[in-house]
């Protein structure tokens, strides 16, 4: 999962280089523009201004494959989170589940550019986010029966009031019909999705390096990756 944020960033990072202009209110730009436009324009077979996107899209697709597919492989990190596991199978399944489906929508928003599949798109999109929270939702839970974890509870309360108000954004916020509704929705967006793929890295992290420190032979944790 730290391997999968990185790439992620240093990818997405060469796709905005990459991307060759135009924008809803700039369609004569030249360049990626950080405030007016999505990540998802980064995905598009042809940009706002007619410029075919080739480049930026390959980069676009191997940034979110690598995060979808690494998001369903970390998703069985549940027991190794709790003291108990056993006590915790319920929101242990729930955050695998949320997961699984976060990181296949992810992948789906890949293979969905909006400029094709613009419904499909958006649909995934939702279904990515929403699912994020509920598996965030879901440590939260497991994370406070173990005061090893309290770090990385504290970021996850953070990180869940944070997202919980993108994803309202998403349903409710201000629309793309005025430059000032564009660009806040733009901002908003490379705010969480980076702030997700920083958690995302310090949890696995985190996790990781309280099990290192973990005697599995006597806590009954050598299955917790099941």
């Amino acid at each position: 999962m730290i391997i999968a944020s990185v790439l992620f960033v240093i990818l997405t990072g060469l796709a905005m280089i990459a991307y060759p202009g135009g924008s809803l209110y700039d369609r004569a730009g030249v360049h990626y523009n950080f405030s007016e436009n999505f990540f998802s324009d980064l995905g598009t077979t042809v940009t706002y201004s007619g410029r075919p996107n080739t480049a930026s899209d390959i980069l676009f697709i191997s940034a979110l494959g690598i995060i979808g597919i690494a998001l369903i492989y970390f998703s069985k990190i549940w027991r190794g989170v709790s003291i108990d596991s056993h006590e915790m199978v319920i929101p242990g399944i729930m955050s695998k589940i949320f997961l699984i489906i976060s990181g296949a929508s992810f992948i789906g928003v890949a293979f969905t550019p909006w400029n094709l599949y613009f419904d499909n798109h958006v649909l995934f999109v939702k279904l990515a986010f929403g699912s994020l929270l509920g598996w965030s939702i879901m440590m939260i839970i497991l994370e406070a029966r173990n005061p090893k974890l309290r770090n990385l509870l504290v970021l996850n309360i953070i990180y869940v009031l944070m997202l919980g108000y993108y994803v309202w954004l998403l349903f409710y916020g201000p629309k793309f019909g005025t430059l000032d509704g564009l660009e806040f929705q733009a901002i908003a967006q490379k705010i969480i999705v980076y702030a997700s793929v920083i958690n995302l890295a310090i949890q696995a992290w985190g996790i990781l390096s309280f099990l290192k420190r973990t005697d599995f032979r006597k806590t009954g944790r050598q299955n917790f990756y099941v």
